[in-house]
């Protein structure tokens, strides 16, 4: 009962909300995973009708989308060129399953996997327009992404790093991945500033995803957790001061010692893994990334057989064929060279240094402003934590995450240099013909978005 009661108050909350603030369907996006698991691990309707949850948040989404076109928010804007060039990336991916060496079993996987594409990458990124709407879907995940953390810490049954679900096992890595974002969104984000409250809770929140990543085995996921954190901490703090600096220790101890805790709480008494000693020894860990490294090495061996596969590429999902390797290579980049080639390949690292690039700029931009330098400080940090699990696990398909935050920054970035080309031309004087020089200390006074001209209707 607790299961049914939870899973539909979650799933009523964030209808009831999406009327006012439609991007927190991008938090509904993030929980989907989280929230399927519940479900399935307390009520046996959602593990007999297993895309429920997924169809359900989907529809939420769309569901945003008309919220903001009513509105008469402009949701669906142009792409910025991260984005075509994603679904560039991905569009080619679909094309090179007509010569995979098994194009039928290719084929199906996109079937299955294809609608997580739509969702992710074409229609999650539209609901984010405004500062506005990064910081309500930030104030949501933290409220959906704890919630579903607890009750999946402490209300269901787990085997060992698996929940145990209604006719199955979980995914130990999707809600180790929902806990990881929802940490380092109250790490960074910081999403309540003003409130001292919150100052005090957001630690206990760190604290419950930090259990949850631990208790689930997730190495990739924590180490990616922590280096992440104390690494964009500059980023969205800008440690100028000795006080700051103090700040950044601190986040490094608190860091270190939850994770002591937490690794002698779930990990201390179990010791029989594979590669010999624990899941979290060293032997363990070399073990796990030598195999997995083996088998991407393998796939690019296959690809280099031929000139027309070095350039064009296997095919997508051509390491699932029995014959190569019947599993993805837990090696996203090295899978994207071999399946789809220099031209797949070029494409994904034109992305990487494009939104290198539009960031670093952004980031410049907003040195000045501290309350939208957290915001997109943070979700630089999204980007990266995702990218860094890319190398770990899962496959293009199976590793949207990243793709989908590459397309929010990006979009942001432009959004905020058309911003401040509008900040640029109050430099006007009363000729139209006749301009003065633009002084950044006018906006270095105050807040980057509160110097923009207002528009008819906010005054």
């Amino acid at each position: 009962m607790l299961g049914i009661i939870t899973y539909s108050a979650i799933v009523a909350t964030l209808l009831l909300f999406i009327w006012k603030r439609p991007s927190i369907a991008l938090a509904g996006v993030l929980c989907m995973f989280g929230l399927e698991q519940w479900g399935q691990a307390t009520h046996p309707f959602f593990s007999q009708h297993q895309t429920f949850t997924n169809v359900l948040i989907g529809g939420t989404l769309l569901l945003a989308i008309l919220i903001k076109l009513l509105k008469g928010e402009n949701a669906i804007m142009e792409y910025s060129p991260v984005g075509w060039l994603v679904l560039g990336l991905f569009g080619y991916a679909l094309a090179s399953t007509v010569w995979a060496p098994r194009s039928d079993l290719s084929q199906d996987i996109w079937a299955s996997r294809g609608p997580y594409v739509v969702t992710f990458l074409l229609l999650t990124p539209l609901v984010i327009t405004h500062t506005a709407d990064v910081q309500a879907a930030f104030r949501a995940l933290i409220l959906m992404g704890t919630a579903l953390t607890v009750l999946l810490l402490l209300f269901v049954s787990w085997d060992s790093r698996t929940i145990i679900l209604e006719g199955g096992s979980g995914n130990p890595l999707a809600v180790s991945q929902m806990a990881g974002m929802v940490a380092l969104v109250a790490i960074l984000g910081d999403p309540w500033r003003t409130s001292k409250l919150w100052q005090i809770l957001r630690w206990a929140v760190v604290t419950i995803c930090l259990l949850l990543v631990i208790r689930s085995g997730a190495r990739g996921q924590l180490v990616g957790l922590v280096l992440v954190s104390v690494a964009c901490w500059p980023l969205s703090h800008r440690v100028k001061s000795i006080g700051q600096l103090i700040l950044l220790i601190g986040l490094m101890g608190f860091l270190g010692g939850v994770t002591s805790l937490g690794l002698q709480e779930f990990w201390g008494t179990k010791s029989s893994y594979y590669a010999g000693g624990s899941r979290w020894s060293t032997s363990a860990m070399e073990g796990a990334m030598s195999e997995r490294l083996g088998q991407a090495l393998y796939l690019l061996q296959i690809w280099f057989r031929s000139v027309e596969t070095i350039i064009f590429g296997l095919g997508n999902s051509a390491a699932f064929d029995p014959k190569i390797l019947g599993i993805y290579p837990h090696f996203v980049p090295l899978e994207i060279l071999a399946e789809e080639g220099l031209v797949g390949s070029g494409i994904y690292l034109l992305i990487l240094v494009l939104l290198f690039r539009s960031s670093h700029k952004s980031l410049r931009m907003l040195s000045e402003d501290p309350e939208e330098r957290l915001i997109f400080g943070t979700l630089v940090s999204l980007a990266l934590f995702t990218l860094i699990l890319s190398f770990k696990q899962g496959s293009l398909l199976g590793n949207l995450e990243f793709f989908m935050f590459a397309i929010i920054l990006d979009r942001r970035s432009k959004s905020l240099m058309r911003q401040r080309k509008q900040i640029r031309g109050m430099a006007k004087v009363d000729s139209p013909d006749t301009y003065k020089p633009f002084d950044v200390s006018t906006i270095a006074r105050k807040p980057f978005m509160e110097s923009l001209p207002l528009t008819g209707k906010e005054k």
